[in-house]
């Protein structure tokens, strides 16, 4: 497999077949529930005298009712039927690249309250590359959306309050051409990477990373040989993240495309040089930490607003199933961020 600094990193199309066949993925599967578990003591009477304690409207209380998806010269959209842009116009944002669509059911189950918008260029991480090379096409991208969103809400003062990027698979390369602009940085609140970072190897010799500490890397050899170059406003964003100014989760598989940098490999590159250290769980500890796909957490890493969660898998249909954890990466990182005062109104975190 070859590679060209200028057309960025070649992502197989054998995933392209991986996509179509196992887009339909496993139904979930409920928990097993003992009779064991289940208490059958009559629940004691409220003591009138004690006022019940407040409880905060919860987003599974108040789901987010959205509309269809829309057409856009370069994907298309889901908004909420109502309720989603505020008095001044402010409404919030999340471009995903590749695949978004199919995470439908789990976007929605999220509580985001916020426009959707799935951008699919095609195969392989170069066409994301080359569909966002021209500093100019993200923000004709967000002013495409903005005129859409108004012409159809009558509104003429919308304008995007919080603004985050998501990608699966070979997307990640359309979050780095947008975030290596720095006007495009700065508007970045949050970035969430599902099996979606990965590199090329550093040529035998090479000194880029010399400077890096690897101490915390499994595999120090590999690691070592990660292109920092090609993620360095992946890293930017993460030490950010870290320090708590931007937020960003980012998951991985195992698959090891041996030809280039895994997201192993990369997300550990990554963490290194930011010196954010990762935990691993042993092996009679990740049996009971499988999620709803059945995906099993081997490792994490957590710092300020960054989270990693590394899972085991190695083949085709678990590199699919990293898509569906954009709903579970919303909920848990940016839901809780964009919320404000238990309502469904958001604003900047850091106001």
């Amino acid at each position: 497999m070859s590679f060209s600094r200028s057309s960025g990193l070649l992502v197989p199309a054998a995933w392209a077949t991986a996509l179509a066949l196992f887009a339909l993925a496993a139904p979930i599967k409920a928990n097993d529930l003992s009779l064991e578990s289940i208490s059958t003591r009559e629940p004691p009477t409220p003591d009138p005298r004690v006022p019940e304690p407040k409880v905060p409207t919860s987003l599974a209380d108040a789901p987010v009712a959205f509309d269809h998806w829309r057409g856009l010269s370069f994907g298309a959209y889901l908004a909420p039927v109502t309720d989603f842009v505020a008095e001044d116009g402010g409404f919030d944002v999340v471009v995903h690249f590749h695949g978004g669509e199919m995470a439908e059911k789990e976007l929605k189950a999220s509580g985001v309250n916020a426009v959707f918008v799935a951008c699919g260029f095609g195969i392989g991480s170069n066409a994301y590359s080359s569909a966002l090379a021209s500093p100019l096409r993200f923000q004709a991208m967000l002013d495409e959306l903005v005129k859409t969103l108004a012409l159809r809400s009558g509104k003429a003062n919308l304008r995007i309050r919080n603004l985050a990027l998501a990608s699966w698979s070979a997307g990640f390369t359309a979050v780095g051409k947008v975030l290596g602009v720095d006007r495009y940085y700065g508007m970045v609140d949050t970035v969430i990477l599902n099996d979606s970072l990965h590199s090329q190897y550093l040529p035998a010799g090479a000194t880029e990373n010399s400077n890096v500490k690897l101490s915390g890397a499994s595999d120090l050899e590999a690691v070592s040989r990660v292109d920092l170059r090609m993620i360095r406003s992946f890293v930017r964003f993460a030490r950010d993240a870290s320090l708590g100014t931007k937020a960003m989760t980012m998951t991985h598989s195992a698959i090891a495309p041996h030809d280039y940098a895994s997201s192993t490999e990369a997300t550990q590159a990554l963490l290194t040089a930011i010196e954010v250290p990762l935990t691993r769980r042993k092996r009679e500890e990740e049996a009971p930490s499988a999620n709803w796909r059945g995906l099993t957490l081997t490792n994490s890493a957590d710092s300020g607003n960054l989270h990693v969660r590394g899972f085991r898998g190695r083949g085709p249909r678990d590199h699919v199933d990293q898509l569906y954890l954009i709903g579970e990466s919303l909920k848990s990182a940016l839901v809780p961020r964009w919320k404000h005062e238990g309502r469904l109104v958001y604003t900047r975190a850091r106001e």
